[in-house]
């Protein structure tokens, strides 16, 4: 009797043992748990630095600027621009994908965030598995800028002059493996041309070497020639938009013109993997609001760029599209980063 009693004592003490050291492992996880909760319906509640891989004053360094503003109010925190140059915009990334995954830092992705891939076999990030797709911002199209010594009037006749005299026309590019030069070699590639690529350190002097005739067209977005089109000093034969735009009006797309050549160069959000999703969907959802602002819809068509939107796994599909596309050029054209 005095055993079974000892036995069954022994028992409850076990119980009330197991109970305690169970509360004592449950308690900090959900107190952590909730923490993490709060944490994120908090957020943002201190600034957040956007990381922009490129010097100031570029194309995807203004945009950045003009929705960090914007978007700064719609969060009640300030977004800090942080420029990060070099290395093919990966010095940036670099820091990005290797932050803390809790929303408080960001990159402002482009183009040449996909094409990286290409350039840079041996990057230390991947673009799929180190990255969390926000939202895509915005996307400014590629022209066909020429010249007026050019004296092609559409697409179709500079196509059968370069045919006639393969490498006569020279394109300027931002560089060898920047968006100009991929976007040169995409229409070689599809029409059967061949054009001379002329490298320049960036697109001032690029633009600039056109407007003198010095290189005989090139492919920038629409930022960089817009006042020297309207000034009659540069000609615009296609433009990369899916459909005619007021961007540029008047100006065929590429597409009507029989090259089906529908590129430009996008701006968009990305985070750190494991970024919280309630996270992502905040940013997204704050994002996707600048189109209901009239005076950031005015900026941005200024900047000759149109508004994007969608949803996170809309744009982890349009990078994958776009990455697929820039290795195919850069492998087959066998491109080479400067």
């Amino acid at each position: 009797m005095n055993t079974q009693k000892v036995a069954m004592f022994s028992v409850r003490a076990l119980r009330r043992s197991s109970r305690a050291v169970l509360t004592g492992l449950i308690f900090p996880l959900a107190l952590a748990a909730s923490g993490t909760a709060f944490a994120q319906a908090d957020y943002p509640n201190r600034p957040i630095r956007l990381i922009v891989p490129f010097a100031p004053s570029g194309g995807v360094d203004t945009l950045a600027r003009l929705m960090g503003e914007h978007l700064a109010r719609r969060l009640g925190q300030p977004l800090v621009i942080d420029n990060r140059p070099g290395a093919g915009t990966t010095i940036g990334s670099v820091a990005v994908a290797r932050a803390a995954p809790d929303g408080y830092t960001l990159l402002m992705a482009s183009s040449s965030f996909t094409a990286a891939t290409g350039l840079y076999p041996s990057l230390p990030y991947r673009v799929e598995k180190d990255f969390a797709p926000v939202a895509l911002l915005a996307n400014s199209p590629v022209v066909l800028a020429v010249n007026p010594k050019v004296k092609a009037a559409n697409l179709a006749e500079i196509i059968q002059a370069a045919n006639d005299a393969p490498g006569k026309f020279t394109s300027a590019t931002y560089g060898n493996g920047s968006a100009p030069h991929l976007v040169s070699e995409l229409f070689q590639q599809m029409t059967g041309t061949k054009f001379l690529n002329v490298p320049y350190k960036g697109g001032g002097p690029a633009v600039l070497s056109t407007l003198t005739g010095e290189t005989d067209l090139l492919f920038p977005t629409i930022l960089p020639v817009r006042a020297h089109v309207a000034s009659g000093k540069l000609r615009v034969l296609a433009i990369g938009s899916a459909k005619p735009t007021p961007l540029m009006p008047g100006v065929p797309t590429f597409k009507e013109q029989g090259v089906d050549l529908v590129t430009g160069t996008w701006f968009g959000v990305v985070a750190p993997a494991k970024t919280p999703p309630a996270i992502i969907e905040r940013l997204n959802k704050e994002i996707l609001a600048l189109a209901k602002e009239p005076e950031f819809m005015k900026t941005l068509t200024n900047e000759g760029a149109e508004f994007i939107g969608g949803t996170p796994a809309e744009f982890a599909t349009f990078m994958q599209a776009d990455q697929r596309r820039w290795t195919k050029i850069i492998a087959d054209r066998q491109i080479k980063a400067e």
